[in-house]
């Protein structure tokens, strides 16, 4: 194997710089690959990474979305259905009104008719004491 070498490099030295300048290119032509492949590597998984978190953070804006949306519309039915609840309310203090209004109606009416008798009852009572204190 050492004599194979030595006549690999007897061989090259007769032929002149161009192979020695050629050999000396890919030599550096592979240090460089060497050095940058992995910073290339290094550089695509950091993209990778950087991708995946702004997926997940998209999967998470995503999530907080709905749930405020849930939220939200949770919220809206509880408003609903307080709104029903006042508005049905609001409907039995207006009936509840009617009610109370028709009974004092009523009621004004009774004591309408209950002084009319009184003032009926006052004028005989007026006779009765006027014929009474007049005839002694």
């Amino acid at each position: 194997m050492d004599e194979a070498a030595v006549h690999a490099v007897d061989g090259l030295a007769g032929s002149g710089p161009e192979w020695l300048f050629a050999i000396g290119a890919l030599v550096i032509f592979a240090g460089v690959v060497i050095k940058v492949v992995p910073m290339v590597r290094d550089y695509k998984l950091k993209q990778l990474d950087i991708a995946q978190e702004r997926e997940k953070r998209k999967a998470d804006e995503a999530r907080m979305r709905d749930e405020r949306e849930r939220e939200n519309t949770a919220i809206s039915a509880r408003q609903v259905d307080a709104q029903e609840r006042s508005t049905v309310a609001m409907n039995a203090m207006t009936a509840q009104m009617a009610v109370m209004d028709s009974r004092l109606e009523a009621s004004q009416d009774r004591s309408r008719r209950m002084g009319e008798r009184m003032e009926g009852m006052a004028e005989k009572v007026d006779e009765i004491h006027s014929e009474i204190v007049t005839k002694r």
